[in-house]
C-alpha cells in the first residue's frame, strides 16, 4: 500500500509540474515573447522593460512564440551598381536590424532567416536607387569636403527602414558601406580624373606664388629706390655742407698756401697713424737710433799712479 502511496504522490508532482511549466514562462531580457489566444497574436512581451516570470493558459488555448531581440547583423554582395554620371562602381554594404512590432514580424514574416533574406533584398534596391542618383566624386575623390559616404549611407538606411517598419515590424539600425571598387574599365578613367583635378590644383598655387612673388619683387624695388633717393639727397646735403666748409677754410688760409699745406700733412699724418703704426727709422741717418738696437757706448779711462813709487828705506 506504501509504495502505492508513493506512485500516486511521484504522478502527481510530475503532474503539477508539467501543468506548471505550461502555464509559467520566463521571458529573457534579450527576448520578445508573443502569446497567441487560439492563434490570435496577443501585445508583445519585451525583456528588456518586462524580464522575468509570467503566466499563460496551458496549449491548446494559448501558445507561446520566442524571438531574439537583439541586432542582427549581415552585409549585402559585392554589386556593380551605376552613379549618376553614367560611371559602374562596386559597392558592399552592410544592415543592422531588430524586431520592433513583434506582432507584425510575426503575422508577415515569422522566421528570422526569412526577414534577413527579405531585408536583403530591400537593401540592395535602396543601394542601386540612391548611388545612381550621387556621381563618382561622392564616392572617391581626394578632398575629404566632397565625399558623400555618410549622407548615402543614411539615405539608404532612410528607405529601407520606413519599408521594413511599416511590412515587418522590423527597425533598420543601422547601415553602412563596408567596401568600395572600380572596375578596370573605370579605373583609368577616375585616375586621370584624379590627375586632371590634381593639375588645376597645382597650377592654382602656382598662379598664387607668382603673384606672391611678383609683390614681393615690387616692393623691393620700391624699398630699393626709395633708400637710393635718400642716400642720394644724403650725399648732395653732406657735399654742400662739405663745400661750405671748404669755403671757410679757403678763405681763412688764402695766401697761406704752404702753412695750409702743413696743417694738411699733419692731420694726414695724425689719421693715418694712430693706431697699429710701425715707423721705421735709419741708423745710418740718425745715429742715435743705434742705442735701442746696440745700447751707447762710453770710452774707458785706465787709471795711472799718481807719484811714483818709493823704494825701501834701508
Amino acid at each position: 500500500m506504501k509504495q502505492h502511496r508513493w506512485t500516486f504522490m511521484l504522478v502527481i508532482v510530475v503532474a503539477a509540474l508539467l501543468l506548471l511549466y505550461s502555464v509559467a514562462f520566463t521571458v529573457n531580457f534579450k527576448e520578445v515573447c508573443i502569446i497567441k489566444t487560439f492563434g490570435d497574436a496577443g501585445p508583445p512581451i519585451h525583456g528588456a522593460t518586462h524580464a522575468g516570470l509570467h503566466w499563460k493558459w496551458p496549449w491548446p488555448i494559448q501558445s507561446l512564440v520566442r524571438y531574439d531581440a537583439r541586432t542582427f547583423v549581415f552585409e549585402d554582395t559585392y554589386q556593380e551598381v551605376k552613379t549618376n554620371d553614367n560611371l559602374n562602381l562596386l559597392v558592399t554594404v552592410f544592415c543592422g536590424w531588430r524586431i520592433r512590432d513583434a506582432d507584425v514580424f510575426l503575422s508577415s514574416i515569422k522566421t528570422i532567416a526569412e526577414a534577413e533574406s527579405t531585408l536583403r533584398d530591400k537593401v540592395r534596391g535602396a543601394k542601386s536607387e540612391v548611388v545612381g542618383r550621387h556621381p563618382m566624386e561622392h564616392f572617391v575623390n581626394t578632398d575629404p569636403n566632397t565625399m558623400a559616404i555618410e549622407q548615402i549611407e543614411d539615405e539608404i538606411r532612410q528607405k529601407v527602414s520606413k519599408i521594413a517598419m511599416r511590412d515587418y515590424g522590423v527597425e533598420v539600425v543601422t547601415v553602412g558601406i563596408k567596401a568600395l571598387g572600380l572596375p578596370k574599365d573605370v579605373s583609368k578613367e577616375v585616375i586621370e580624373n584624379m590627375k586632371a583635378e590634381r593639375n588645376r590644383e597645382a597650377d592654382s598655387y602656382r598662379g598664387s606664388g607668382q603673384a606672391i612673388a611678383n609683390a614681393i619683387r615690387e616692393r623691393a624695388q620700391t624699398a630699393r629706390n626709395q633708400i637710393i633717393e635718400f642716400a642720394g639727397n644724403m650725399a648732395a646735403s653732406i657735399r654742400a655742407k662739405g663745400d661750405r666748409l671748404a669755403a671757410e677754410y679757403y678763405a681763412k688760409f688764402k695766401g697761406k698756401e704752404p702753412f695750409a699745406m702743413f696743417l694738411r700733412e699733419l692731420e694726414f699724418l695724425r689719421e693715418t697713424l694712430k693706431s697699429n703704426s710701425v715707423i721705421l727709422l735709419d741708423a745710418s741717418v740718425l745715429r742715435s737710433v743705434g742705442f735701442f738696437q746696440e745700447g751707447p757706448s762710453l770710452m774707458t779711462v785706465k787709471e795711472q799712479p799718481t807719484a811714483a813709487a818709493k823704494p825701501p828705506q834701508q
